[in-house]
């Protein structure tokens, strides 16, 4: 399988529940044959360990093992459930994916899903044979099966009560995020927004057409460069990641880089699923915007309750993503091969509009409430202290600005006004 369609397969696995259950259902059924070809032990340290009722009760045992552990089974799903919900309405409903790729969440289905495979296929070994010969070994682990069934569950139930509180859930984007930047997706790092010279585009240039509907989850840039310099062409993609497109709407253009104004091999018209991914969501897997999105959606939902707090909190979080990305090249992005000759032209984001997607709703739903607005601020100063660049110091300073001129027009009580003005003051001194 190529790499394209093995990211995509572990992509979409990565946020499936039923993954690990089965994972563990199999290694269940596999456990639970191999130990029932293994002979009681007549003696040792493990003797007084092992099951000696007879054969009627260890089949009672283990039918009233699958039982109970399929009722407690439904008592985690239902725990599960309730978090999602209080996720959704408290938090966003773009978070209900990250609780899906929860990998405790994942790992404690499959432990009761084994738990009950094991048991339940047990039946079967047992039997109905009342003779006293029956794998006492396999029956002694299903019981034990129990017991980590209900560790599970306490762990679980911890896990939950953790895992639905803002901090953990604003951390737990903020360190997703960091790692998408961290991958140096296009448009992040190498010589990102550094290309100066424009590479023109012939008019003869083939109109890459999207095979269908969704949004650019990811591009494959060394296969798009390798095929590309194979056959002498240029590619210049149209959407740039987390940009949407509808099917026989422009993704691109393709054209012979040399322009002898002949043919053009098809290149991304014929299998576009090596080259770029789109899907019917947003994913961090090459898209930075789709973090700050969800730590903005957490600020907008708590405004709309008068938790100006958690604003504060969501403010702070941003800030140490946008700094992270304002030591970054950022923008459109040219790759080349090893000839040094332009291969793939992406489009992408620049700092100011990281800046304006992290600042801009929040500042513009937080108008009139001055605690919001010092947050804004304070998180804007943070960013302009650790940024190095003069363009983008000019950038925040004039989101800077707009916070000021929103804290002008919109607060009324002026004692408000003058703490936001003193902010403004001190740390601009500073900046």
């Amino acid at each position: 399988m190529a790499r394209s369609g093995w990211d995509h397969r572990r992509e979409q696995l990565a946020g499936a529940l039923w993954v690990i259950p089965v994972l563990f259902a199999i290694v269940a059924l596999i456990s639970g044959w191999a130990l029932s070809a293994v002979d009681e032990p007549k003696a040792g340290w493990i003797k007084p360990f092992i099951y000696q009722g007879s054969a009627e009760e260890a089949r009672r045992l283990l039918l009233t093992l699958a039982t109970s552990i399929v009722g407690v089974l439904a008592l985690v799903i239902g725990l599960s459930m309730v978090g999602l919900q209080m996720a959704a309405n408290r938090y966003s409903p773009r978070l209900l994916r990250n609780y899906l790729r929860d990998r405790p969440a994942q790992f404690t289905l499959g432990v009761f899903v084994g738990a009950f495979t094991y048991n339940a296929s047990g039946l079967f070994t047992v039997g109905g044979d009342t003779s006293a010969d029956y794998p006492r070994l396999a029956v002694t682990v299903g019981l034990g099966s129990l017991f980590v069934c209900i560790a599970a569950l306490v762990y679980y139930v911890d896990h939950m009560m953790h895992s639905i509180q803002l901090d953990r859930v604003l951390a737990k984007i903020g360190i997703a995020t960091a790692k998408t930047i961290d991958r140096h997706p296009p448009g992040i790092g190498r010589n990102s927004g550094r290309e100066t010279i424009a590479i023109p585009r012939p008019d003869d240039a083939t109109r890459l057409i999207s095979p269908h509907y969704g949004y650019l989850q990811a591009i494959y840039v060394d296969q798009i460069v390798t095929a590309a310099a194979a056959r002498g062409l240029t590619v210049e993609l149209a959407v740039g990641i987390g940009d949407h497109v509808i099917s026989g709407s422009t993704l691109g253009w393709v054209w012979d880089s040399k322009q002898t104004g002949g043919a053009v091999a098809s290149l991304l018209t014929r299998s576009p699923e090596n080259y770029v991914r789109i899907g019917f969501e947003r994913t961090m897997h090459q898209d930075v915007s789709v973090g700050l999105i969800q730590i903005v959606d957490v600020s907008l939902r708590s405004m709309h309750d008068f938790d100006y707090n958690t604003s504060i909190q969501a403010a702070n979080e941003l800030g140490i993503l946008l700094s992270k990305l304002g030591e970054l090249p950022l923008g459109p992005e040219v790759f080349r091969d090893d000839n040094n000759i332009a291969r793939l032209i992406v489009p992408a984001p620049r700092f100011a509009d990281y800046l304006d997607l992290a600042c801009g709703q929040i500042r513009r739903r937080g108008a009139g409430e001055p605690v919001v607005l010092k947050a804004v601020l304070s998180m804007l100063h943070q960013v302009g202290a650790v940024v190095t660049d003069s363009g983008r110091k000019a950038t925040i300073g004039s989101n800077i600005e707009a916070v000021v001129a929103t804290v002008e027009r919109s607060v009324s009580e002026k004692s408000d006004k003058k703490q936001v003005q003193r902010l403004f003051e001190v740390e601009d001194s500073e900046l």
